[in-house]
């Protein structure tokens, strides 16, 4: 037969490959040493990889070889069914018993529940799920991670929901990994125990989400044994009521999608640089958040004010973020919080903060080395202005200044927005207006807006640029009324910006 003994039919998870068995072929990555060859298939998912082994000898030495796994069983495999399923599960199987014990320097796995097919399509061919029953996928898919764990693996990172928490535990060999360094998990709600603390961890970078925590003492395993970490990132974590984070060398930290248990986060991070926390409850009667960390840079809080704040003073802050909703009973709160940001460069506070802000205290928070504020409200309503006022009385050295509107035009009344004119802005005697250089404004519905605008306009000396970002019918009203403001301050340049609609 014509062709015979040149090309051969090889099964693979998809379909139909191609081996060839001529001695004279080509092969073009003989020409390159290992680490080119490796570097070009670690772009390969493991199907993928698998085929490309089948074209020559040196191929299938490399795909054997290659440190870097990526087992995506959605990206383009056939998955649609158990049956498939369970053929590309026994493939992978069958390939890493032929890896043997080859280092592996990266694994990544994502593997997910497929979609409940239809059985009259297939007229009664199609097995019994058994991906549904005895946590099938999870086991096999746990054997892999043990496999890569016996060949050094230096970055794991696994996403799947196959995994039935209430049967096993996390393998805990993981966390007793020398080689490992980065390590990722998203595993439907699997039970991670405390590893042992006779062993150090060089882990640089962890990140857990979907995870429960059997208890406090995985977080003392991490200040103990965790000497090297440098990032870490906890998303839906659950578990636990106490979380402590102690290191000397941790320096971003991502906290967020808590369960309600949670009640108390203490943080003592000396060189820690960033923090992300997003902590939400139904009350702050019992919740506290302690923070050390002297040399933090970027503070991002999101969620609701606990009621017992204790943050310290972030004496090298450069920028933080603040949206905290108060719970009505912390009015002292957030003026603490504020004032522990006392040396921020670039703050951005939501309407809630502000309007906690000047509810809890009799003088504004020092913010004197703030150079830029942005400020999302929701309109620019009569009753938001004294909080807005209160809050720039403690900044008298502010820049730039962002009034950003987060709301729609018809969710602004214009009767609540109109009541508050040039005079009124003239009268506070603000001492950052003589110190600004750019504005930018957000204008809704009504005039406070635009009569903050010309207060700005008349009385910043120093003015450079002022960029209004106006409704789309209100181009010529706006132009109009600032067109007095604007001849009082000339060297000012003034820019009009089209809002866009969000639907």
């Amino acid at each position: 037969m014509e062709g015979e003994g040149k090309l051969k039919a090889t099964a693979s998870p998809r379909g139909e490959g191609v081996c060839s068995e001529s001695e004279s072929t080509i092969d073009v990555f003989s020409k390159f040493p290992d680490q080119i060859s490796h570097h070009i298939v670690s772009f390969l998912t493991v199907t993928d990889l698998t085929r490309f082994g089948c074209v020559s000898k040196r191929c299938r030495e490399l795909c054997l070889s290659s440190p870097k796994l990526n087992f995506d069983g959605f990206s383009l495999a056939n998955t649609s069914t158990c049956y498939y399923r369970l053929k590309l599960l026994s493939y992978l199987d069958r390939f890493f018993f032929h890896r043997g014990d080859s280092r592996i320097q990266s694994f990544r796995v994502r593997w997910l529940k497929h979609e409940e097919y239809k059985l009259e399509e297939y007229e009664g061919e199609e097995p019994p799920c058994f991906c549904a029953r005895d946590c099938y996928e999870g086991t096999r898919m746990f054997t892999w991670i043990q496999n890569a764990v016996r060949c050094k693996v230096e970055v794991l990172d696994l996403e799947t929901d196959v995994y039935d928490c209430e049967l096993e535990p996390f393998p805990s060999c993981v966390f007793q990994c020398e080689t490992l360094r980065y390590l990722v998990l998203h595993v439907n709600w699997t039970i991670l125990r405390t590893p042992l603390f006779t062993f150090s961890s060089n882990l640089k970078y962890l990140e857990l989400k979907k995870i429960v925590i059997e208890n406090e003492g995985f977080f003392k395993w991490i200040s103990c044994c965790c000497k090297c970490i440098e990032e870490l990132n906890l998303q839906k974590v659950h578990g636990i009521e106490t979380m402590t984070i102690k290191s000397s060398s941790l320096k971003k930290l991502n906290l967020s999608g808590f369960s309600i248990a949670l009640c108390h986060i203490n943080i003592s991070c000396e060189n820690l640089e960033g923090i992300y926390i997003g902590w939400t409850f139904y009350s702050a009667s019992n919740k506290s958040l302690n923070i050390f960390a002297p040399n933090l840079k970027h503070l991002k809080w999101i969620g609701d004010m606990v009621k017992h704040p204790n943050l310290g003073k972030f004496e090298c802050l450069a920028d933080a973020e603040l949206a905290l909703n108060s719970q009505g009973d912390d009015k002292d709160n957030v003026f603490e919080v504020l004032d522990s940001l006392c040396r921020v460069k670039v703050l951005v506070l939501n309407e809630a903060t502000i309007k906690g802000h000047f509810r809890g205290g009799s003088r504004p928070a020092p913010l004197y080395d703030t150079f830029c504020l942005g400020m999302g409200i929701d309109s620019f309503v009569d009753e938001l202005i004294p909080a807005i006022v209160f809050l720039l009385r403690g900044m008298p050295n502010l820049f730039n200044l962002l009034l950003m509107n987060y709301n729609l035009p018809l969710e602004a009344p214009e009767s609540n927005t109109s009541g508050i004119d040039i005079e009124y802005w003239k009268l506070q005697n603000l001492a950052f207006v003589y110190q600004l250089r750019q504005v930018t404004i957000e204008l809704c519905n009504g005039s406070n807006g635009i009569e903050f605008a010309k207060y700005v306009l008349e009385c910043a000396p120093k003015l450079e640029k002022m960029v209004i970002v106006y409704l789309p019918q209100d181009l010529e009203k706006v132009a109009r009324k600032l067109e007095k403001s604007k001849i009082s301050n000339a060297a000012a340049a003034v820019f009009f910006q089209e809002k866009p609609i969000k639907i």
